[in-house]
């Protein structure tokens, strides 16, 4: 017969699940870590537990500017309220870059009714399956870029040339962002070539999970990458670049001890029905180097006047993409 208040038992349980299993103290130290966290965040059990999550690893990354002191863990918040809390997270991976999670959290009690810490469960945002959609087959090994691994330079120009084609047919309009990153000829001199790989396998991990799985990533050169966001507008178009921009300055490779990280600059341009790739690749170019020229680790749009105007209006009332999401730390302290 099944003894299910063998604890033995309940820890298999746990580690067969395909979700990431946690347990906190009233101290938030971590007690219980499962396989399946494991897997998600790259962090092995022996990493984390007896180790203390901080609440400044959840770093809110919204346009509300939290001080340090206003940065109130799932976990605390649980344990304190005595009730459940649902978030939406960027945790990061020990390799550096972030991974979207869905994170529930509960309080736990003691047979008095007394909370005595906390239990998270959390899973991967899953991706949207799209087989009939006309890009959904692309860049699945061909002309992969050999350090990043999104498609390459070649095929990211074919891409935009036939999604640009398929665009104006149909009258459906998409976004183009060129992202580059800041003074890397200077992080390369300081760091040397494979710390430049490497951080450069970062950025790319970033887009790629921070975006939809409707967006294509691929490489434009060396310090650039090329993003064609599906059915946005100017407004849109710009949260996205900011929400990129945060994205890579929460990620960081750790390098010889120390942790190394970039700021990007993001030029952002919507398509115009009927125009020709070589105007397009120009005008999200100009914008690039706008950002550039205003010193990096910025957004900047190009588009016909009136509708940069409008743009740029709408955007400083809208709130970003995931405005409710945090970036949850890759440290513990001891």
């Amino acid at each position: 017969m099944l003894d299910l208040k063998d604890p033995e038992v309940f820890r298999a349980v746990l580690d067969s699940l395909k979700i990431g299993v946690c347990v906190v103290d009233l101290d938030r130290k971590m007690a219980f870590w499962n396989d399946h966290a494991e897997e998600i965040t790259g962090y092995l059990r022996q990493e984390v537990l007896g180790r203390t999550c901080r609440e400044d690893l959840l770093i809110p990354y919204d346009e509300t500017n939290l001080g340090p002191s206003e940065r109130v863990s799932p976990f605390l918040a649980a344990m304190r309220e005595g009730k459940a809390h649902e978030v939406r997270v960027f945790l990061h991976h020990k390799a550096g870059y972030p991974v979207p999670l869905t994170v529930w959290v509960v309080p736990l009690r003691n047979s008095q009714g007394e909370v005595v810490g906390a239990a998270g469960s959390f899973v991967e945002k899953p991706g949207v399956p799209v087989p009939h959609c006309p890009e959904s087959g692309l860049a699945r090994g061909e002309d992969l870029d050999t350090v990043t691994r999104p498609p390459g330079r070649l095929f990211t120009e074919l891409h935009l040339g036939d999604r640009l084609k398929y665009a104006t047919k149909h009258a459906i309009r998409f976004g183009v962002l060129c992202i580059g990153l800041d003074q890397l000829d200077i992080f390369t001199s300081a760091h040397g070539r494979k710390a430049t790989e490497a951080i450069l396998n970062v950025v790319a991990h970033a887009l790629r999970h921070g975006l939809d799985p409707l967006d294509f990533v691929g490489r434009w050169s060396e310090e650039q990458f090329l993003v064609l966001v599906s059915n946005c507008g100017d407004s849109a178009l710009l949260a996205t670049g900011e929400h990129i921009k945060r994205l890579v300055r929460h990620s960081a490779i750790t390098w010889w001890g120390d942790s190394l990280s970039v700021t990007v600059s993001v030029g952002a341009t919507a398509m115009r029905p009927g125009e020709t790739l070589e105007s397009l690749v120009e005008r999200v170019g100009r914008a690039f180097q706008e950002s550039v020229s205003g010193g990096g680790n910025c957004v900047s749009l190009q588009g016909a006047p009136d509708e940069a105007k409008q743009g740029a209006e709408e955007a400083s009332r809208c709130c970003p993409p995931e405005a409710r999401d945090v970036i949850l730390g890759p440290s513990l302290s001891s």
